[in-house]
């Protein structure tokens, strides 16, 4: 699979900042770069700042606008940090995208197997980083009038998962705080969402090419018979949803799967 830089959408965002939590690599870099070249600038975030530097420096040198912050999601006192860190050095907050999970929530695990440990660990990130990043966020979110609040969900969240239930569990609460945000935060002038995306991150396409029959199996279940590439499929899809062009767009769960999940 290839990916391609594209300049679709330069211009819708034009102004705008944003924060972008586990952007160092696969889906949040694809977010990112998308983000970046709809004219936003962005800061690029992960547990160490040193993970984003791969992502500032291919913004900046497609003539964006980027830099990197450290920001343990699961570190209250972090992700104010960073937040007002953004703010200070461009004066603003508009769109905050909580893409951070812990590193090895989708690998299997059966719930007799699943320790205290596993699910505080996962919890940390995934719960706590969406309850950081928005508490964080939502003063400056509020005092732009046109805030943009998403979060990276899952489809085992819609369907559950066997051998997951943590996972499932967590990206199932997801979609409660995105409708609950939507509804107190509306007022604000603040929409608030979720999607759950299907893309090929660079382990995917490491692991694909070393089991070729798992690949073509697993293709067979998408209608449009691939996965997604971070950028273009999933960064577009970020892009549209903070644009104004989906300003009435709000408290909604959106698969961007190529119609892997049509349950809805």
């Amino acid at each position: 699979m290839t990916t391609t830089t594209t300049t679709t959408g330069a211009g819708l965002l034009d102004g705008r900042v944003a924060f972008v939590t586990g952007a160092g690599a696969g889906i949040g870099r694809g977010i990112a770069l998308a983000l970046a070249a709809a004219g936003a600038r962005v800061a690029v975030t992960g547990r160490r700042a040193s993970t984003c530097d791969d992502t500032v420096a291919q913004i900046a040198a497609e003539g964006g606008t980027a830099f990197a912050l450290e920001a343990d999601v699961g570190d209250r006192a972090a992700v104010h940090r960073a937040v007002e860190a953004a703010v200070d050095r461009w004066g603003r907050l508009d769109i905050v995208v909580q893409n951070a999970n812990a590193g090895d929530s989708a690998h299997p695990i059966a719930l007799e197997d699943v320790s205290e440990e596993d699910w505080l660990r996962q919890a940390r990130v995934a719960w706590d980083g969406n309850l950081h990043c928005a508490q964080a966020a939502l003063p400056h979110l509020r005092a732009g009038g046109c805030g943009r609040f998403i979060v990276l969900g899952s489809a085992f969240g819609l369907h559950g998962a066997a051998m997951n239930p943590v996972y499932s569990a967590l990206k199932g609460g997801d979609r409660g705080f995105v409708k609950s945000l939507a509804r107190e935060w509306g007022p604000h002038g603040i929409t608030v969402n979720a999607i759950e995306p299907a893309a090929a991150t660079e382990p995917t396409q490491v692991f694909f090419a070393q089991n070729p029959a798992v690949r073509d199996a697993y293709l067979r279940l998408f209608p449009l018979g691939r996965m997604g590439v971070p950028r273009e499929d999933i960064g577009r899809a970020v892009v549209a949803l903070c644009s104004d062009l989906m300003g009435y767009v709000s408290g909604q769960n959106l698969p961007v799967d190529g119609g892997l999940y049509t349950a809805l």
